[in-house]
C-alpha cells in the first residue's frame, strides 16, 4: 500500500482527528530541543506534569542527547515515568521510515557510534540545503539555523528560519515548496537500513516501532522485512489520524501481531490545531505491552532501562 499524507500532524487544515475514548496516560513520541523540537528537556518533563500522562518518552531524531536532562528533571515528578527514547531514521526498500524507540541503554557504543555519524551527516546536508536555498534567492545565516537547535540539525530548523525570514508562512508551507523531494532544497541524507536499525537498537536493550506509518512509502514491505527481525509495534494513533487511519494501522498490527502504539510526535511548534501532549495516545497498557516485548527479547537483566514494573 502507498501511504496517503492526509491526517499528518503538521498540517494547520488538518482536522484533529478521531479523539480516543480513554483518558491519555501514555504518551510514546515526544521530541525537545535536542533534535527539532522547541521546549527543552526539562520544558518537555514540566509540560507533561501538567496534563494526564502518566508514561511518557523523549525520542529525538537520531540522537540521545537530551534524555539525562529529560530524566533529572523527571525525579521532581513521581507522579509521571519516564521512558528513554529514539527516533531512528531508516529505510526499506525506496521507503523512508522513522523507527521510534524506547528502553534503549543510551550509553551503547554500539548505537552512538552511529548516531554520531548520522547527525555529522544530517548539519553537513543542511548546509547543503541551505546553499541551494541561496541560490534560488532565499539566503540564509547559518546562524539563524543553528540557533533553536541544540544536537541534531535538520530540516525543521531550516523551515523555522525561512518563517522568521518571511520567505514562507509557516513550517509546513516551507516543506511542501522547498524541503521535500523534488522540491529545489531537497538533499538527500545518510539512513540505516531497516534491518540494521533493529539490530542496533536490540543491542542497546529496546525495541522499536514504526512512526506514523502513513509517511512510508510502501508499509506492507516495511513489515515484511522489519517483522522477522524483531519489530514490536506499529503507530496506530499517530498524529491527526482518523477513523479510517486508526482502522487501516490497527488492522496491520493485528495481521502482524505489533503492539498498537501511538503518542502526539509533539514538537511544540505553536502551530495551529496542534497536537499537544495528553491529546492522543494509545490505550492504557500500551507501555506494559512494550515492555513485556523487551523483556521476552532481552530478559530482564538486559533490557536498557528498566522500569518500575509496579507502575505499569
Amino acid at each position: 500500500m502507498i501511504a496517503r499524507n492526509t491526517g499528518a500532524r503538521h498540517d494547520p487544515g488538518a482536522a484533529l482527528g478521531t479523539a480516543p475514548p480513554w483518558e491519555i496516560r501514555e504518551d510514546l513520541h515526544l521530541h525537545t530541543n535536542a533534535s527539532d523540537g522547541v521546549l527543552s528537556p526539562t520544558e518537555i518533563v514540566e509540560f507533561v506534569s501538567g496534563t494526564s500522562l502518566r508514561f511518557f518518552a523523549v525520542t529525538d531524531h537520531d540522537t540521545t542527547s537530551g534524555l539525562d536532562e529529560a530524566e533529572t528533571a523527571s525525579e521532581r515528578y513521581p507522579e509521571i515515568s519516564f521512558i528513554p527514547g529514539i527516533e531512528l531514521s531508516s529505510e526499506i526498500g525506496e521507503s523512508e521510515l522513522h523507527l521510534v524507540c524506547h528502553f534503549v541503554d543510551r550509553r551503547n557504543a554500539a548505537l552512538q557510534a552511529e548516531l554520531a555519524l548520522l547527525r555529522e551527516d544530517r548539519e553537513t546536508k543542511a548546509e547543503e540545503i541551505v546553499e541551494r536555498l541561496a541560490e534560488i534567492g532565499l539566503p540564509l545565516d547559518w546562524g539563524e539555523v543553528v540557533a533553536n537547535a541544540d544536537d541534531a540539525i535538520g530540516r525543521p530548523h531550516i523551515a523555522r528560519a525561512m518563517v522568521a525570514r518571511g520567505y514562507v508562512e509557516t513550517v509546513s508551507d516551507a516543506f511542501s515548496r522547498y524541503l521535500t523531494p523534488g522540491k529545489p532544497g531537497y538533499v538527500s541524507r545518510r539512513k540505516l537500513e531497516g534491518t540494521r536499525a533493529l539490530e542496533l537498537v536490540h543491542g542497546a536493550g529496546g525495541v522499536s516501532t514504526i512512526a506514523h506509518p502513513r509517511t512510508v512509502r510502501d508499509i506492507e514491505e516495511a513489515l515484511e522485512v522489519l517483522v522477522p527481525c524483531g519489530l514490536a509495534g506499529i503507530e496506530v494513533y499517530a498524529e491527526k489520524y482518523g477513523s479510517d487511519m486508526i482502522d487501516r494501522y490497527s488492522a496491520y498490527a493485528d495481521r502482524y501481531g505489533l503492539v498498537k502504539s501511538g503518542g502526539s510526535d509533539y514538537h511544540a511548534n505553536g502551530t495551529v490545531n496542534e497536537i499537544v501532549p495528553g491529546m492522543n495516545g494509545p490505550p492504557p497498557g500500551t507501555v506494559r505491552s512494550l515492555y513485556e516485548r523487551a523483556v521476552k527479547m532481552h530478559g530482564v537483566d538486559g533490557i536498557g532501562y528498566r522500569l518500575d514494573e509496579s507502575l505499569l
